[in-house]
């Protein structure tokens, strides 16, 4: 058979083996896909399985997955992830792989990197909304697998719109850097702070606008005219309105210095 030239990221398996075998040698870290997570009837642990490329499988027991909650390993299902080769097992076709060994290596990188005020590149690892032990918040990767939390607040200026309506994961955002600590290893960045400011619109008395309900509590209305533009109207005197519900609102006074905008309420919008 003649040679002829391969489709564009196509891999040898043979080709494949080589690359990891030398990525072993070298220490490299290797990218990989996040197959699923599975529980051996031989340990007592999570597992990823990973696809390596060229028909080649990789592992991840918890304990070198890198993460603190092992609940965590089921939000990267589907995402490419950087790990080291710690085995090689050619003739069952499969890479013992550690990540933990991978993000060590890139955190002390990216800490003697990272400067306050920097804007970065992240990618959104993981969304979790609200419940009753917590706060809705985002886990975004800072670079080579770093993790770090964000807050809602240091997420975004939208008050009204679910975080997962906002965010997904395998989302590239920017974010600026907070804080950098080599010594402790903390990393605290900000992606609401990359924003426009809502208050620098123009408004003036009789507009009249679109808005979504935040609250209404003590006969008054909190309306989210834009992310982090937010209003107050007097409640309606029939019905309850209920977060998340698009209404129209007329403007009766807003005033971008003290950060105040009152709103009256002119009906429900579809």
């Amino acid at each position: 058979m003649s040679a002829v030239i391969k489709p564009e990221g196509f891999i040898q398996e043979q080709e494949r083996w080589e690359y990891l075998y030398f990525a072993k040698r070298r220490g490299f870290t290797v990218p990989a896909k996040v197959e699923k997570v599975t529980f051996p009837d031989n340990l007592d642990t999570a597992v990823w399985e990973l696809d390596l490329g060229g028909g080649v499988r990789g592992v991840v027991p918890a304990s070198e997955s890198g993460l603190d909650d092992q609940s965590l390993m089921l939000h990267f299902v589907g995402q490419q992830i950087a790990v080291k080769i710690i085995n090689l097992d050619r003739e069952n076709g499969i890479a013992a792989c550690s990540r933990r060994k991978a993000v060590t290596d890139a955190a002390e990188k990216l800490l003697a990197a990272l400067k306050p005020d920097m804007v970065i590149d992240v990618m959104v690892k993981a969304v979790f909304p609200r419940t009753n032990e917590k706060p809705d918040r985002l886990i975004v990767d800072a670079g080579g697998g770093v993790l770090v939390e964000l807050t809602r607040s240091q997420a975004t200026k939208n008050q009204t719109a679910r975080l997962t309506e906002l965010f997904r994961p395998g989302q590239p955002a920017k974010a600026k850097v907070v804080q950098v600590d080599a010594q402790t290893g903390v990393i605290r960045l900000n992606m609401a702070d990359l924003e426009s400011d809502p208050w620098a619109g123009q408004y003036k008395r009789g507009d009249v606008v679109a808005g979504t309900v935040l609250a209404q509590r003590d006969g008054l209305v909190f309306v989210e005219v834009k992310p982090g533009l937010m209003g107050i109207a007097s409640a309606p005197l029939r019905g309850l309105l209920r977060r998340g519900e698009r209404v129209a609102v007329m403007v009766t006074m807003f005033d971008p210095a003290a950060k105040k905008m009152h709103l009256q309420i002119r009906g429900r919008l579809a």
